[in-house]
């Protein structure tokens, strides 16, 4: 009998954004058997003070690995790569790794470790001023010139706010930067002189807390550096901490390790 029918597991992917997880998202999709959400549903996510998306999301994930319906998963239609991923789901004949890849799951580890122990969680890392200079980029508001021109003559006209931004690190009301009815709420604020100095006290409180509960949770949560994903060794050694047979990995694309020199 293959090792992936006899060890089944979830695993959750964390890091600040802009660090990767698209890419960590791939990787652990790519497995025998595996599927793997990115953002699956951040419309129903707050950075703290709510653990129940998360706990009804692993409950989800741990029915099917007991082979249960694959249709019952509560995701986030308004975004094409979690209907895309949801569509692969219901195709698959069994299901031996299962997980989810967002920022906000970081306040919620010891929840969902308390209802499935058996998870892991891979915290991506990436050097802090090209994440605050890639999410400064991310968080700008992209126009052709001819919009941003009659966008800001509509501005003029009915004396509205000229959004060039969004903030999702600061509270804020919305007269300087855009409000986002998603995202703003799945972020820490910060006290900050700038959007982006608020974007660097957000990726210091993230892998200081991460740091915690890599500490906290030996075994089941561990930080692995962005570059980690761009290397065979890399991808080796984040599929071996999720519970992976070496014979069974495979890294690069279509490339099974027990193969490779």
């Amino acid at each position: 009998m293959s090792h992936r029918h006899q060890h089944k597991r979830i695993v959750f992917g964390l890091g600040s954004g802009r660090s990767g997880t698209a890419s960590l998202t791939a990787l652990i999709d790519r497995q025998p058997g595996g599927i793997c959400f990115h953002e699956m549903n951040p419309s129903c996510a707050v950075f703290s003070g709510n653990p129940q998306p998360q706990i009804n999301g692993v409950r989800e994930f741990l029915e099917i690995l007991r082979g249960g319906d694959k249709a019952r998963v509560s995701i986030d239609y308004s975004r094409p790569s979690s209907v895309k991923t949801y569509q692969k789901l219901q195709t698959m004949q069994e299901v031996c790794l299962i997980g989810d890849i967002a920022y906000y799951y970081l306040n919620y580890v010891g929840d969902l470790l308390q209802i499935a122990p058996e998870s892991r969680f891979v915290c991506i890392k990436r050097d802090r001023s090209q994440t605050v200079a890639s999410w400064m980029k991310k968080s700008s508001i992209k126009r052709w010139r001819s919009l941003w021109i009659a966008d800001k003559l509509k501005s003029l006209l009915t004396q509205t706010p000229f959004h060039t931004a969004y903030n999702y690190w600061q509270e804020h009301d919305g007269s300087v930067w855009k409000k986002d009815p998603v995202w703003d709420s799945s972020f820490p604020k910060f006290e900050a002189s700038s959007r982006e100095a608020a974007i660097g006290i957000y990726w210091d409180y993230y892998y200081l807390e991460a740091d915690r509960l890599q500490r906290e949770y030996p075994g089941k949560f561990r930080i692995f550096d962005v570059t980690d994903l761009s290397t065979r060794a890399g991808q080796r050694e984040i599929l071996s901490f999720v519970g992976l047979p070496e014979d069974e990995m495979v890294c690069d694309e279509g490339v099974h390790l027990h193969k490779s020199s």
